[in-house]
């Protein structure tokens, strides 16, 4: 008995594409695939999904942490490599927030004894993190950063303006924010 049997060969291939909606983008990509502007022949007998969707920034607006220095708003690339320079290492991600914002640290700062930068506080003002190397707030933008809101960058400028120096006062540890001279604001 002989027996056909279909076998078809899916390829996801991604372009990027210049448009004003998800909609024009998907409809530019379907006239320039069916045209054969891709490499398949239009009468190809296989069937093709078409899904946009917006391309990932290449950079984001963050706030910049670094010790010793006021906070500011940087654009940072979005490359893991870029991520990486920012901080001086590997990544760390924390989630201190109810805010759907992201502190990215350096993964061994504090063990690589990279000078301290800022303490984390809970709602009660208690000390529960201490930054070590430079750090950014990001947006959480489901599976990847995103750039802060102005409302995000005004109100964790407030929170995370000045550095910190950390003393020990009996068993807890005290953050005593410092004005760092003119010339090391920025």
């Amino acid at each position: 008995m002989k027996y056909n049997v279909s076998v078809r060969k899916t390829a996801v291939d991604t372009v990027a594409v210049e448009a004003d909606s998800l909609e024009e983008a998907e409809e530019k990509v379907m006239e320039r695939f069916y045209s054969g502007e891709y490499g398949f022949p239009p009468d190809a007998e296989t069937d093709f999904d078409f899904e946009a969707s917006e391309a990932k920034p290449e950079k984001i607006k963050v706030l910049l942490l670094e010790p010793g220095k006021i906070a500011r708003v940087a654009e940072i690339g979005t490359s893991l490599e870029e991520l990486q320079e920012v901080v001086g290492g590997c990544i760390e991600t924390a989630y201190y927030f109810k805010d759907p914002v992201i502190l990215v640290v350096n993964d061994e700062g504090k063990i690589n004894g990279m000078p301290l930068n800022r303490g984390v506080y809970d709602k009660n003002k208690k000390l529960i993190d201490i930054i070590a190397g430079p750090a950014f707030l990001c947006r959480d933008a489901e599976a990847s950063f995103g750039s802060l809101t102005d409302e995000q960058i005004r109100k964790y400028s407030q929170i995370f303006k000045y550095p910190e120096r950390f003393i020990r006062v009996g068993d807890m540890i005290k953050g005593i924010p410092m004005k760092p001279p003119k010339d090391r604001e920025r």
